[in-house]
């Protein structure tokens, strides 16, 4: 029991820090246990089979398809259509939101709510970013509604399962609905007060400093930027030209090697990188967010032969000296969206390549996500196996292409979840869960609410620690026994800790939908504290309350 604890201490203190990948303190720690006969192998890469996993797989696709489509970004602009203020904004978006993200990937749903959200400040002055992080938090709490809502959700659902628990689509509803509810309102009341407006946000400035090399046999070589209408436009304009370690006239012919800076817009970027004149190599565009554990400089970052750095905002320093800081968002240029993901810095990556919405398909994409969910809720078939068939049906019927499935496969996620499938074996085959189990038992005597807050506040704190996936991998066995220990059903339990770990509010790096936001809002680490802190305390009491009621009821 001694080395278990030592080596999930280890692997929690490297998730902490900010400064490991996760999945490799995930790998390291298994192999250790492995070497060590901690836990029996087959239990240690029981994640890689593991039905949550494949669950989650499934619906990146199924989201992806639907995504593909367009119609997410469609809706956001109609439910906006009439909206005068910014109550009457977050009324209409916010549910909405949290509705959609009980039944698919939430991370693709923010990304095409932010162009809705800043037209709504050009258009009619309501602040982004107040708009913003209450679509983050919504999309949050939305997800804990159903077993499908969030990767966490159906992890719990996985190790609830091998313990004997089968949890159904609705299993997290009872508390999952009154927090939302409750989270929603709070945040609409008070966000005016709460998050000031700061600047306006003009998505035509020229904000983005962007380097392009000119390559050995570049069109542009031996030309100018004005006779190729290179040199300005109303989104990207030229401000020098680096020859060497010399700056020279944009008006001078260019020569292999050259690096043309620009600043632009995000539009700019694009059509830059995506120009042929410039000669650059056949590499795909990807925005990306860095993360906490960013350091040192973007030349660290650029110096890798397989990834280029091309554009940084807010910056009028050479990219190479312009310093790497968490939230910050970059245009990079790499061969594949995974190669990127494993860059260290680096906590959000998105494909700026992708291809036109496909509006004809719309009917297709919601007609299987619809029947996926219908089938779920009926409990019909395993949860794995109807993912698996809307995964397949979005190929079949050409919704979306099998290279933008692959593409929609978040490897690290998957990785993610399946180590904290490992990691919940190895507390729960060493005895450690037993333990700890016993301990809570004593702690708690015959006081179910005490049991209550015990499992809300260790979870949220947890979960904004280290990762969602590492918290529930680590408390769902401890409910189990501690529920068996009692003779209280767990399943109120459970759903208690599917809500407090989404619950980490005032951590913008605990959290994917956050992250998202944190970069085209402007926002600092204390505008989530302002708003998170009475987010957090409204919502982790409403949902502890409802598990009280919920066990009591029972």
């Amino acid at each position: 029991m001694l080395v278990a604890s030592l080596l999930i201490l280890g692997c929690l203190i490297a998730l902490a820090s900010g400064r490991v990948p996760p999945v490799l303190a995930f790998a390291a720690t298994l192999t250790l246990a492995g070497l060590l006969g901690v836990a029996p192998s087959s239990e240690l890469l029981s994640g890689l089979s593991s039905t949550g996993v494949v669950t989650v797989a499934a619906m990146l696709v199924v989201a992806a398809g639907v995504v593909h489509t367009g119609i997410v970004s469609r809706a956001t602009r109609r439910i906006l259509g009439s909206a005068s203020n910014l109550q009457q904004s977050l009324i209409r978006l916010l549910f909405p939101v949290g509705v959609a993200s009980s039944l698919m990937n939430n991370t693709p749903i923010i990304a095409m709510t932010i162009p809705a959200a800043q037209e709504l400040e050009q258009t009619r002055g309501i602040p982004a970013r107040r708009v913003l992080m209450p679509i983050a938090f919504a999309a949050a709490l939305g997800g804990t509604i159903t077993l499908i809502g969030t990767s966490s959700n159906l992890l719990i659902a996985s190790l609830a399962d091998l313990g004997g628990v089968e949890l159904n689509f609705f299993a997290f509803t009872p508390v999952a609905i009154p927090t939302f509810i409750v989270g929603i309102v709070l945040v609409i009341l008070v966000v005016r007060r709460l998050i000031p407006e700061g600047p306006p946000i003009d998505v035509r400035a020229l904000q983005w400093r962007v380097e392009l090399p000119v390559a050995p046999r570049a069109l542009l070589v031996n030309k100018t930027l004005a006779s190729q209408g290179l040199a300005s436009t109303r989104d990207f304009t030229a401000v020098t030209v680096m020859r060497a370690t010399e700056e020279i006239a944009i008006d001078e012919r260019l020569e292999a090697g050259d690096v043309v800076v620009y600043q632009a817009n995000a539009d700019g970027v694009g059509e830059l990188w995506s120009n042929p004149r410039f000669g650059q190599k056949e590499q795909r565009l990807y925005e990306v967010t860095l993360g906490a554990e960013a350091t040192g400089n973007l030349g660290e970052m650029n110096a890798r032969d397989d990834m280029d750095v091309i554009s940084a905002r807010n910056t009028t320093e050479a990219l190479s000296e312009t310093p790497a800081q968490a939230g910050e968002l970059l245009y990079v240029t790499a061969d594949s969206q995974s190669l990127v993901e494993n860059v260290d810095g680096v906590a959000m990556v998105a494909d700026v390549g992708n291809r036109a919405p496909q509006v004809a398909k719309t009917a297709k994409g919601v007609a299987i996500l619809g029947v996926v969910v219908v089938v779920l809720m009926l409990g019909i078939f395993p949860t794995e196996w109807v993912a698996s068939a809307g995964a397949l049906a979005m190929l079949l019927f050409r919704v979306i292409t099998p290279r933008a499935a692959f593409r929609a496969l978040n490897w690290n996620l998957l990785g993610v979840l399946a180590g904290a499938v490992g990691l919940g074996a190895i507390a729960t085959s060493s005895g450690l869960t037993d333990a700890i189990a016993d301990w809570v038992t004593r702690t708690s005597g015959d006081s179910v609410a005490i049991l209550v807050v015990l499992v809300a506040v260790v979870a949220v704190v947890l979960a904004a620690v280290v990762t969602t996936a590492a918290a529930v991998s680590m408390l769902v066995p401890i409910i189990l026994a501690v529920s068996a220990s009692l003779s209280v059903a767990p399943e109120p339990l459970l759903a208690l800790l599917a809500v407090a770990a989404c619950l980490s509010f005032i951590n913008p790096f605990s959290n994917q939908s956050f992250l998202l936001v944190m970069g085209p809002g402007a926002y600092s680490l204390k505008d989530y504290v302002r708003l998170g802190t009475p987010a957090v305390l409204a919502t982790l009491v409403t949902a502890a309350i409802s598990c009280w009621l919920w066990l009591a009821w029972m």
